[in-house]
């Protein structure tokens, strides 16, 4: 509650659409001011904002940028990354991430091709929090 607004950056047609759609039904029905950009070109970061990023360029873009406007992540300005790595864990201090868990999806993966099945499976994520939010 501490943002004023939400900001996805997910390039066009590289991303799951279903997120897209996941965090813009979040920000409608909890009233957050949004916006979704397909990079962070041309875009100057500003106090108040949170950015959810899926790609590493753009986080590093975003570092950068707080780091040269003089704006501390989880304080002025928040970060939320995808899928959790041993750097995101370190990076400025440590990034907060959405990650699926990649190992079940693996083992289900395996069990589905041993046993010769198709099937869509939801597979769950965890919020990780970090300095960055």
């Amino acid at each position: 509650m501490k943002y004023e607004k939400l900001i996805l950056i997910s390039p066009y047609g590289k991303e799951p659409e279903e997120r897209k759609k996941g965090f813009l039904r979040f920000c409608k029905e909890n009233s957050f001011d949004h916006e979704v950009l397909e990079s962070m070109d041309g875009r100057t970061v500003k106090q108040g904002e949170v950015y959810f990023v899926t790609h590493d360029r753009h986080l590093i873009q975003l570092i950068k940028q707080s780091e040269k406007f003089n704006l501390k992540l989880g304080n002025n300005i928040g970060i939320v990354s995808f899928n959790d790595t041993d750097l995101k864990e370190v990076v400025a201090g440590g990034i907060t991430t959405i990650s699926t868990d990649f190992s079940l999806m693996g083992k289900d993966m395996a069990r589905m091709v041993l046993d010769r099945t198709k099937e869509q499976k939801e597979n769950p994520s965890q919020l990780i929090i970090r300095k960055s939010l």
